[in-house]
Parts: structure tokens; C-alpha cells; sequence
């Protein structure tokens, strides 16, 4: 990962991608603008001192980028000309409304403004553009924010330099989701210099954070939110990093509600850690779990929000629907029962019901699918990357440092964001393909967290083989 070579052959990659036969539909402009923003954002990462990171180069960073590039348009061209149902395409269907939405600057440009901004949009006045839109509205009603609302803005927003070329939009959102790595990896690389490259894996590399990550989907501006929220909580208390904590944290909430809800706890107690001192911590760490959770769980009790157990019941009944085939398409047009479709036990709002399904729902989120599962690639790829993950965690817990070594404040922060998400999802969701794709932002925490477990020159002194891959 660190030669010239590589950096070039991969972009080189792209361009082809790009100019082979079944490609040429692809508008000359659209090429051009993909690869002129490739190259100035780029040139944004070698200027920026944001960038510069202990144990990765630019020219590293550089050639991630576009890796990330190329996993986009790897997935630009799946829903393209493999699944192509334009309708059914979470890659389509929210860039496709928000050409709606651009287009309403050419006609009313203060409405275009007040629904971008959202504000103000809520009169009657605006429901003519969002019968427009196929995904503006839930099929289902809930309580829940609708983050579809987001991912539309957000191409909108892009279309201001893309003309309306979709691959351009993949480069934006590479760059943002790029920005979050970074800040993931720049908070914990001061407690792992020993593991640079192990981190880097961790952080940037792992296949379904390539993949899934570098598509224009929410899980890229889920990266951009919460890896700046994370980077800047740690540096607290500056004008700048309270300002960007509240925008990136406010993104991150209207982006994926839960994820936001994962992260709090963590936060909260790393907060108090940097803040007092890591003495007591597992006490401190129980005691903001308790606080937080009987607020959390009594929020109804005392305000207009409803209570999070009946969130949960209702966005499981959701899934069911979707899953079991009960909902139609955005063209009125019955969506089919999904390939990947698992029996999870019904979630009744109450705590007793949560608690009884919890050992299903984190075997379904961490372990599934089961490689004899496998009915589609992007399955087989989810049920060997969570091979690889229990193989390294496996080696972390079996070559663990002194536990008086290990900085706990920091794999209890890990460890506690992604046991949330891993137990919202597994609770909630009945289809395999979807639980692959919804982990993805926790797949590097889950990684990190083991990795300060990790003794690697145990490890290394008792398989000397692993040395020339770690210590590259």
C-alpha cells in the first residue's frame, strides 16, 4: 500500500472501468467532471493539514480515495446492469427525487431553499413537489424522523456541480465519507501507534466499509458525521469544536437516528474521562449506561417523544412488511419477498421483550450470514468478512495484553457503540442483505475495540510468520 505503482494502476482502473464497451451510455461530460473532481479533491487531501497522519502517507491516503472511487462505481454499475430496478435502487431512488427537488429552483427558488434548509416547508403549499417524489414520504407511518429526507437534500445539493451526472456524485460523497475515516482514525491512532497498519485495516479497508461506504447511500454521510463527531468530542471546549460537534452531531441524527443514539453514551463518557481522570471508569461507565437508559426508557413519561420500545416494535413491523413482500414499489407495483429473508421473534415494546430477543438479534447481526446462506456475491462477501472478523478477534482475545495495559475507557467506548447498533438492528431487521449493509459504520469499532486488546508482539513471537504482514 505504499509504492507509486499502486496508486497509479488503481486509478488506471477507474478510468477503464469507466471506457469499458458496456459503458459507452456514459455521457463524455460526465467522465470528464468525474475525473476532474477526483483529481481536485485529490489535491484538497495533499494541501489540507487535516490529513497528515502518523503511520499513513498522502500518497496512501491519496490511493484510498480512489479505492473508494473505485468500490462506488463497482456499485454504480451492480444497480446498474446487474439488479436493474431502477425503482428498488437505494442508489437511484433518492438521487432521482432530489432531481424533483433540484428542479424546483428553476420555478420557485424560495421553496427550493425552504425544503432544502427545512424550513418552513410543512404547508400545505409544498405537498405538490412531495407527491412528485417516490421516496419524500414512509409508506408506513411512524413516529421516526424520516433520514430519507437527508440523502435527497444532500444530492440536491451536489447537483449545484454535478449537472445531474450521477458518478460525480459518488466522488462527493468518497470524499465526505474519506473526511470521517480520517477522523476515526485520527482519534485512536495516539493509543495504537504500534498497530498503524492494523488500524488503517480497520478503519478504511474492511470490504463492506469500501464497498457500502462509497456509494452515494447514507452510510457516507453517516462516516462524514460520525467520525468528525468523535474526532472533535475529544478535543472539546473550543468555539470551533463545539460548533462543528453540534453541525456534524445534528447530521448524524437526521442521517440515522439510531446510530446517533448508539454513539451518546460513549461520548458522554469519554467526555467525563478526559475531563476528571480514568480512575473508577467501569463504575463511571455503569453508571451513565443506567442514567441514560432509565431516561431513555421513561422519555415518554415526561415529553412528546414516544417511548423508544414502541419505536422498536413499530420499525420491526415495518421490516416485516418490506420483507414478507406487503408494500409496493414506488410505482404502485408489489415489491417481492426479499431473497435474504430470516424468521426473527416479534418485538413487543416492553424491556421484558427486548431483553428475550437480544441473544437472536446480536447471533443475527454478528455472525449472520452463515456462509451455506450465501445467495447473492454481495452475501457471500458480508459472510466472509464476518469470517475474518471473528478470526481476528479470535487472535486479540487469545494473544491479549496485561490487562493493566489496556486503555479500557477506550474499548469500552467502542465496545458500547457497537453493541447498541448491532442490538437495534439485529431486533429490528429481517433480511440479511439489509443487517450486512446497516452494521457497516460499527465494523470498524468493533475491530478498534479488540485491537486494544491486542498484545501484537505475542502475537508476532509466537507466529513469527504474521511478522512480514504486520510490520510492513
Amino acid at each position: 500500500m505504499n509504492e507509486p505503482k499502486i496508486f497509479y494502476f488503481e486509478f488506471s482502473t477507474v478510468l477503464l472501468l469507466l471506457y469499458l464497451p458496456k459503458f459507452k451510455a456514459i455521457h463524455p461530460l460526465e467522465v470528464l467532471l468525474t475525473i476532474t473532481y477526483t483529481f481536485l479533491f485529490i489535491f484538497i487531501i495533499y494541501r489540507m493539514k487535516f490529513f497528515e497522519l502518523p503511520g499513513l502517507s498522502k500518497r496512501n491516503l491519496s490511493f484510498i480515495f480512489i479505492l473508494k472511487i473505485f468500490f462506488g462505481l463497482l456499485l454504480w454499475a451492480i444497480y446498474t446492469f446487474y439488479y436493474t430496478d431502477r425503482s428498488t435502487a437505494d442508489i437511484y431512488k433518492y438521487f432521482d427525487d432530489s432531481k424533483i427537488l433540484f428542479d424546483i429552483l428553476k420555478t420557485r427558488p424560495s421553496h427550493f431553499f425552504r425544503i432544502l434548509l427545512g424550513i418552513g416547508n410543512s404547508s400545505p403549499e409544498f405537498d405538490t413537489y412531495y407527491a412528485q417524489m417516490h421516496y419524500w414520504a414512509r409508506k408506513i407511518d411512524s413516529s421516526i424522523y424520516n433520514d430519507s429526507h437527508t440523502i435527497i437534500r444532500f444530492n440536491s445539493l451536489v447537483r449545484f456541480f454535478s449537472f445531474g451526472y450521477y458518478n460525480v456524485h459518488t466522488v462527493f460523497i468518497c470524499f465526505l465519507s474519506l473526511v470521517g475515516l480520517t477522523g476515526i482514525y485520527k482519534t485512536f491512532i495516539p493509543f495504537l501507534q504500534e498497530k498503524k497498519h492494523e488500524l488503517v485495516f480497520a478503519v478504511f479497508l474492511l470490504p463492506s466499509v469500501l464497498f457500502w461506504g462509497s456509494g452515494v447511500l447514507k452510510e457516507g454521510l453517516i462516516f462524514f458525521a460520525l467520525g468528525l463527531l468523535i474526532y472533535y468530542t475529544t478535543r472539546l471546549f473550543t468555539l470551533k469544536s463545539i460548533l462543528i460537534c453540534l453541525s456534524v452531531g445534528l447530521l448524524l441524527a437526521f442521517s440515522k437516528f439510531y446510530v446517533w443514539l448508539a454513539i451518546v453514551p460513549g461520548l458522554i463518557f469519554i467526555i467525563w474521562i478526559n475531563k476528571t481522570s480514568n480512575s473508577k471508569l467501569f463504575i463511571k461507565f455503569l453508571l451513565i449506561t443506567i442514567f441514560l437508559g432509565l431516561v431513555g426508557l421513561n422519555i415518554d413519561r415526561f415529553t412528546s417523544i414516544q417511548n423508544p420500545l414502541v419505536t422498536l416494535s413499530q420499525k420491526q413491523l415495518e421490516f416485516n412488511q418490506l420483507a414478507y413482500g406487503k408494500l409496493t414499489d414506488a410505482y404502485s407495483q408489489p415489491i417481492p419477498v426479499a431473497g435474504s429473508v430470516i424468521n426473527i421473534q416479534p418485538l413487543e415494546p416492553t424491556l421484558l421483550s427486548l431483553i428475550h430477543n437480544a441473544p437472536q438479534a446480536l447471533v443475527n447481526t454478528v455472525l449472520r450470514p452463515y456462509l451455506w446462506e450465501v445467495k447473492s456475491p454481495m452475501i457471500l462477501m458480508a459472510g466472509a468478512e464476518n469470517l475474518l472478523i471473528i478470526l481476528i478477534i479470535m487472535f486479540c482475545v487469545f494473544f491479549i495484553k496485561p490487562l493493566s495495559s489496556i486503555r479500557w475507557e477506550y474499548f469500552l467506548f467502542c465496545i458500547s457503540f457497537t453493541f447498541i447498533q448491532f442490538l437495534i438492528i439485529g431486533e429490528t431487521t429481517p433480511i440479511l442483505g439489509a443487517i450486512a449493509r446497516y452494521k457497516v459504520p460499527a465494523l470498524p469499532f468493533l475491530l478498534i475495540s479488540f485491537l486494544f486488546l491486542l498484545d501484537k508482539e505475542k502475537l508476532v513471537k509466537r507466529l513469527p510468520f504474521l511478522q512480514r504482514i504486520l510490520n510492513k
